[in-house]
């Protein structure tokens, strides 16, 4: 029998997968857009639970949502409709079914995510009872250009279970979180990934920042990069993302691209310092 209609999702097959991937190349074409769909997390979904709903006519997949929760009290949503099936409330339909997932979750708040340059992106919000929030960039490396010198007593390393607790505290620093939910580091660096790397900035013993990556096979992401507040300003933070962009470069992959908020002025100069360029922007 042919799919037709809502399917909600634990955990997506090879097929799905490809569906998806099809789905957003056609998407991306017509609109001239970067769909933000964080591949490397759809391709390692957990199975219990529900993350991400598709939407089928005549078998064929024309509707997508997916949900992303880093924290517990928000969700993202990033989707797409063919340009074919749109106007036919498919998104709302898909909106719905991933705001009853969250109310179930108990997550609190859900952010939208939608392309600057998607004009049926923006018109679809501008009819939602929802508020403008932020915007990020989505950056690309396009020139490596490192520091002239490396402070020798500023020591970069991979992160070990030891440094969880002390990486926790950063993260809640840096991105106003309550740090009794920042509580996936010691598990993370337990079962470390061959996808997934995290590093840290290592001064007199301790550690003063932070930073993440995931390797994809298209690109690797620079995530979650921060530096205490007591640190900042003096040069590391540049050196840390320059050794990070290294360390990336020597497993092979070339093109390396990161996201930041449009207001952080500090963190937009430091990336473009250090050979980033905007590709695209998300509100």
């Amino acid at each position: 029998m042919q799919k037709q209609g809502l399917y909600k999702r634990q955990g997506l097959t090879e097929a799905e997968l490809a569906e998806i991937e099809q789905l957003a190349l056609l998407c991306n074409t017509h609109d001239g857009l970067d769909l933000k769909l964080n591949w490397n997390i759809l391709r390692s979904r957990p199975s219990e639970q529900t993350n991400d709903f598709l939407y089928y006519a005549a078998g064929q997949l024309v509707g997508y949502l997916a949900l992303f929760s880093f924290n517990a009290q928000e969700a993202e949503l990033s989707g797409m409709v063919h340009p074919d099936q749109r106007r036919r409330g498919i998104f709302s339909t898909l909106l719905q079914e991933a705001k009853r997932e969250c109310e179930q979750r108990n997550i609190p708040n859900i952010l939208l995510i939608v392309e600057q340059a998607s004009a049926a992106g923006q018109a679809f919000v501008k009819k939602q009872p929802v508020q403008y929030h932020h915007s990020e960039y989505k950056m690309v490396l396009t020139k490596v250009r490192v520091p002239s010198t490396f402070d020798a007593y500023l020591q970069f390393r991979a992160a070990r279970l030891e440094d969880a607790t002390t990486i926790a505290q950063i993260t809640a620093q840096a991105f106003g979180m309550p740090e009794n939910e920042v509580d996936w580091y010691g598990k993370n660096l337990m079962e470390q990934q061959s996808t997934r790397r995290y590093y840290v900035g290592v001064l007199d013993g301790a550690v003063i920042g932070k930073i993440e990556v995931v390797l994809g096979v298209e690109e690797a992401i620079i995530y979650g990069f921060a530096v205490s507040p007591a640190y900042r300003g003096r040069g590391y933070g540049r050196q840390m993302l320059a050794r990070t962009i290294q360390a990336i470069q020597e497993t092979g992959q070339q093109h390396i691209a990161l996201e930041v908020a449009t207001e952080n002025k500090h963190a937009l100069s430091l990336y473009q310092s250090c050979g980033f360029k905007e590709t695209g922007g998300y509100d």
